[in-house]
């Protein structure tokens, strides 16, 4: 009994220093080679079960040099086979032999379950002679039978000639918190400044296990052959691999130059919060560490963000010229060529001179924005740098944005490639499989200010239909900015061009009506969302190109797609007034598209050989026209007095209301407005007028009012009077009411038109001729009647009408009941025009 108790004791106390300091947990992993090597040899435990070393790593840290190694203990027995009976030693070749700890989370582990293998991971603190090759593993069992009660089964020596390094872009299965991780190198490179050298590695993690992988207290280093250690930064909070996933993750570290040229080892490991050690995992070779060179421009560079493969390059980079500085602009490309989608990665971007001074560029950041997989993503950076600085001499750097928990690291270097191109007036460019050419750059007149307009043509290059492109501009008068930065309204009415179509478009600015424009430079840009465009071309060195005049009887054709009409003026008049006189002029526009389509809005102005210029406002065509439908639209404008009617020009044009910028970025702002005002945004109160033709008309004081009351044209309409007469009107025997005025009429419409624009009405008018001027009238409706109003219907056979002038005070306001005038108003946009008069006696019916 005593014998058997005191077996049972020994056993008792070889257990606890078998699962504590004897025994070692996974958390390695060897080399290719060397793992090969060592884990092929076994030391067997019994008939059924064997014992072999999986890995060993050594990383220095506080506690010295520390040896961690992993214990793989197959059963290929049917019993379950006890741990307790055995332990294990380390030793040297020269026979030093150190004490090994096992790792907290493995002294639980006592028993392996039939067919099946138990991993257990240890730790030592060796001195700083002993290499990985040193190492025997000595494997014993209690055996009481044996002096000092214990048989030594056998010893795993460490191969010579053996590394336990992975060799560079190879990939080893690590231990990693009893899970399995198959992991590599993907890609390695340093830059360097003049104090240190910053060194990126993307590492690959796949989870080859059976169980989730929780990272978050993986950590990593750099340790030299000399066993120099750096921290390597990384974070992993929150961050796990699920079985048959895979992870590649960036990490960073800042080394001394000194080191960077250096043989250099990579080190994952374990941190274990029991004994405060860092246990290493795996150990790779780190490829030879040279700086790597500025990538060329326009040369694609793969990175890894975020885990996942990022081609990037550079686009062109543009100058936009001051007179003491320059705005540059580069596109940096972004393709996620990974197969699932990354948030936006945050970054700094800098533009370095040769001299090593830094310029930061700046960029508009996407709110939530994603790389989504197999998609270009462009950032458009713009900064300003000394007119001095050449871009084509200076690099583009990238740098990850500094945070509180990790520093700032380089993505990379880029050379640049400036573009500053530039023509002339019907000069072109290409952009992005387009052609943009500029056709005009004109003037014209608003109500207190005038207008700059750049008429662009763009041409569809490639095989396919593409969407409107995204273009703005601005101009330069004499050398000098003028406003901001406007973006294209379009005069097409199209979302995308066909292959070889084109696209009309124009972009215009506002400029005092005073300024005096020697020479003349539009910018075309690429628009930024919150920041100046991209320059793309300079149309430099132009006059003003002249508007057009045209015969009278040659029609203005919109050529605008969508809204393609013609247009021809049938009439023009100048209309006296007392105090101002009126223009009016009538215009037949014709539907020219194949389908029914809204007329174009129409603009434009007057103006006399004396440089008065008058806004001209049009009747807007409000329902859509058959294909070759016809609608009458009138013009009108007041005039003063001054103006000179004996020959002026009419300016006609199409009439855009450029979208404001209440919806930058979106269709409108993007070049897909069109010519009839209905983009979305607020349109501008005068409209701005484009393609514009000249008229010269020739006309004097009272031109256009009849002399007669019959034949009179108006709007679209043809009216008679026949049969007037006019006479008291009494009730009763001398009760004097008013006024009574008689007459037949006929009225008809022209029925070649489908709509006729704007609200005619037709205003009778009575002034007796004496030295009161005694005046009634009436106004009649057309259409629907207003307030006060009757409807004069049209009438192809005389119908008589009777107006009765209320006004029982008339006889002291009529000194004689000789002659009177009839006079017959248009009014429209409440503006009277007398289109008749005539004069007729009292109590007498006329003709």
């Amino acid at each position: 009994m005593n014998r058997k108790w005191m077996k049972y004791g020994v056993v008792t106390l070889a257990a606890s220093s078998l699962l504590a300091p004897n025994l070692i947990l996974p958390a390695a992993s060897v080399s290719a080679a060397a793992q090969s090597a060592i884990s092929t040899k076994i030391v067997k435990l019994n008939g059924s079960s064997y014992l072999n070393i999986r890995d060993a790593h050594f990383l220095m840290q506080e506690k010295g040099k520390v040896l961690a190694f992993s214990v793989a203990i197959t059963n290929n027995g049917s019993t379950q086979l006890d741990l307790i009976d055995y332990w294990l030693r380390v030793k040297t070749k020269s026979g030093k032999s150190f004490k090994s700890t096992i790792t907290e989370a493995d002294k639980t582990k006592t028993t392996v379950a039939p067919k099946s293998t138990q991993y257990l991971t240890y730790y030592t603190v060796v001195d700083n002679q002993t290499k990985i090759t040193d190492l025997n593993f000595e494997v014993v069992k209690w055996d009481f039978s044996a002096a000092n009660y214990e048989r030594r089964l056998g010893t795993i020596q460490y191969p010579a000639n053996t590394t336990d390094k992975i060799a560079a872009f190879k990939d080893t299965v690590m231990l990693y918190n009893n899970n399995k991780l198959r992991s590599a190198i993907k890609q390695s490179y340093i830059t360097k400044d003049a104090n240190n050298a910053y060194l990126t590695i993307n590492f690959l993690m796949e989870n080859v296990g059976l169980q989730s992988a929780d990272l978050s207290k993986m950590n990593f280093f750099i340790q030299t052959e000399s066993m120099s250690v750096y921290n390597v930064s990384s974070n992993l909070e929150g961050v796990s691999v699920q079985p048959k996933e895979r992870k590649i993750i960036t990490l960073h570290a800042t080394l001394p130059l000194v080191v960077a040229d250096k043989p250099l080892s990579f080190i994952a490991s374990l941190n274990d919060d029991t004994s405060k050690v860092q246990l290493p995992s795996g150990v790779f070779a780190l490829p030879a560490t040279k700086a790597v060179a500025a990538t060329g421009a326009g040369e694609t560079r793969m990175v890894y963000m975020d885990g996942t493969p990022i081609n990037t390059k550079t686009g062109s980079a543009f100058l936009t010229q001051g007179s003491d500085k320059n705005t540059v602009s580069i596109d940096y490309n972004l393709t996620n060529i990974g197969t699932a989608s990354i948030a936006n990665p945050n970054l700094d971007y800098f533009l370095v001179t040769s001299s090593g001074t830094s310029y930061p560029l700046t960029f508009t950041k996407e709110e939530n924005g994603v790389l989504l997989p197999k998609i270009e993503k462009v950032v458009t950076l713009t900064g300003e740098i000394p007119s001095t600085i050449k871009p084509e001499s200076s690099q583009l750097l990238v740098k990850t944005t500094a945070t509180e928990k990790e520093k700032s690291y380089i993505i990379g270097s880029y050379y640049l490639k400036s573009t500053s191109q530039q023509g002339s007036l019907q000069s072109s460019f290409v952009y992005n499989n387009y052609t943009i050419k500029l056709n005009s750059v004109g003037r014209s007149p608003l109500e207190d200010t005038d207008v700059l307009m750049a008429n662009l043509t763009i041409t569809n290059n490639s095989g396919d239909s593409k969407k409107v492109p995204a273009l703005s501009g601005y101009f330069m008068v004499n050398g000098v900015k003028v406003g901001t930065e406007q973006k294209v309204v379009a005069l097409d009415e199209s979302v995308t061009v066909a292959p070889g179509a084109s696209y009309e478009a124009v972009v215009y600015s506002e400029i005092p009506y005073t300024t005096a424009i020697d020479k003349i430079t539009f910018v075309s840009t690429e628009p930024v969302p919150d920041k100046d465009g991209k320059q793309l071309y300079q149309f430099s060195g132009q006059t003003l190109s002249e508007t057009p005049v045209q015969d009278i009887d040659v029609p203005y054709d919109v050529t605008s797609i969508g809204k393609r009409a013609s247009v021809k003026v049938t009439r023009s008049a100048v209309f006296n007034g007392d105090l101002k006189n009126n223009f009016y002029v009538e215009l037949e526009a014709v539907n020219k598209e194949a389908r029914a389509a809204l007329i174009a809005n129409l603009g434009g102005y007057i103006k006399d050989k004396n440089g008065i210029i008058v806004p001209v406002q049009f009747a807007e065509v409000k329902e859509k026209l058959s294909p070759n439908g016809k609608a009458l639209v009138s013009a009108w404008a007041q005039i003063s007095k001054n103006f000179d009617t004996t020959s002026y020009q009419f300016i006609i044009g199409q009439a855009i209301k450029a979208p404001t910028e209440t919806n930058p970025g979106g269709e409108t702002g993007n070049g897909t407005g069109n010519g009839s005002g209905t983009g979305t945004g607020t349109p501008t109160e005068i409209p701005v007028i484009v393609k514009p033709v000249s008229y010269t008309l020739k006309g004097s004081d009272g031109q256009g009012t009849k002399q007669g009351l019959t034949g009179i044209t108006f709007g679209g309409h043809t009216l008679d009077l026949n049969h007037v007469n006019v006479y008291l009107n009494v009730t009763g025997e001398y009760t004097v009411q008013g006024l009574k005025m008689l007459f037949d009429y006929k009225l008809s419409k022209d029925k070649q038109y489908d709509y006729i624009a704007g609200d005619h009405k037709l205003l009778v008018e009575f002034v007796n001729k004496d030295t009161l001027k005694t005046t009634y009238t009436k106004q009649f409706a057309l259409g629907t009647p207003g307030t006060d109003e009757e409807l004069l219907k049209e009438a192809a056979e005389s119908t008589p009408v009777t107006i009765a002038f209320a006004d029982t005070e008339i006889q002291s306001k009529v000194q004689k009941y000789e002659d009177y005038t009839v006079n017959i108003y248009d009014v429209f946009q409440n503006t009277k025009l007398l289109i008749a008069t005539k004069d007729l006696k009292w109590f007498t019916i006329s003709e």
